[in-house]
């Protein structure tokens, strides 16, 4: 079970790292439009979309390694005097309401990418990417995140001492 868990972490681990990349492109791309655009007074079409995307990809697949990090907004303030047990059931019990949300979540993302890939959706814009990518990071994004939060559940009972904390960081 353990090395369930660990597989689990890792791939958010992986995904948040590579998610946190992403912010490098946006950044080379957003500097290539202010001197295309001041400098020789010659703006883009595509640098605003471009940058949208990337940072679409970057919120979504962040996600899960947010959530690996406690990292997620949470009322900590109603579990301050529980027992140690009392707290790990009652972060268990939000994490089964958390895969409910993400479960609905990722039913109708998948299905808006599905229709979206079988379409050749494109934006409507004067440079028109296609947004299925986009839209396709929505699902593997809930997946992602539900898969961390079963991983979560399943510490919890197998090694409670492994807990993500508020701060970021996690022991273990």
């Amino acid at each position: 079970m353990r090395q369930l868990c660990d597989a689990i972490d890792r791939l958010n681990e992986g995904a948040g790292r590579l998610a946190a990349l992403l912010i490098l492109p946006s950044l080379l791309i957003t500097m290539i439009e202010v001197v295309a655009r001041y400098a020789f007074d010659s703006p883009t079409v595509w640098v605003n979309e471009s940058v949208q995307i990337l940072f679409g990809f970057y919120f979504l697949l962040g996600g899960g390694y947010t959530l690996l990090h406690g990292g997620h907004v949470r009322v900590d303030l109603m579990l301050l005097g529980l027992t140690p047990r009392a707290r790990r059931r009652a972060e268990v019990v939000g994490l089964v309401v958390t895969i409910f949300y993400l479960a609905v979540l990722l039913w109708f993302t998948g299905e808006q990418a599905l229709d979206a890939i079988t379409s050749r959706e494109r934006a409507e814009s004067p440079w028109a990417p296609y947004i299925f990518p986009v839209l396709t990071a929505a699902p593997v994004a809930a997946a992602l995140m539900v898969l961390q939060a079963v991983s979560l559940i399943l510490r919890a009972y197998v090694d409670p001492a492994h807990r993500a904390q508020p701060d970021g960081d996690v022991p273990g």
